[in-house]
């Protein structure tokens, strides 16, 4: 009969090793639950930030790739989708506002024979995270879209 308890008491787990196993398993899920909200912050930063450069390259691109005489000359307004496609101003799908201003003010020019250089223009890219197609630019709220410079230089 004494032989019959002893297996029985060694083959199951005590209160205080199941105790042991529960706080350490609860100490490892609070801690995973703690990272959760700075991982989904990193991630929308990310996408922020890949979207922002998507829509850079197209924006440069196109300003590249047109005439010289056909670049803007008066502050444009495009945008954009969440997946970097180009939208008209009355799309439910805006989810990004371009303003692309030509540099009228601080005119580009290299530091010799400025007075030569007709081909080339300065132009500054702001670019919103905003469904709102009315978004201001401005001081008042710089730190909700990025600012980008581009130079532009043709031979003709």
């Amino acid at each position: 009969m004494k032989r019959c308890l002893n297996s029985r008491a060694a083959s199951g787990f005590s209160l205080v090793e199941v105790a042991l196993a529960v706080a350490i398993a609860s100490l490892a899920i609070i801690t995973l639950l703690g990272l959760l909200p700075q991982g989904l912050e990193m991630s929308r930063k990310t996408a922020l930030l890949t979207n922002n450069s998507n829509i850079l390259e197209q924006v440069t691109r196109d300003l590249e790739n047109a005439r010289f005489d056909m670049l803007p000359t008066q502050v444009l307004t495009k945008y954009f989708s969440d997946q970097g496609a180009e939208l008209k101003l009355n799309s439910k799908d805006i989810v990004y506002i371009v303003q692309i201003d030509p540099e009228v003010k601080f005119p580009a020019s290299l530091p010799k024979n400025a007075a030569n250089q007709l081909y080339l223009k300065r132009f500054i890219i702001r670019i919103a995270a905003s469904s709102n197609p009315d978004f201001k630019f401005g001081e008042n709220n710089r730190m909700s879209y990025s600012i980008f410079s581009h130079l532009v230089a043709k031979t003709r």
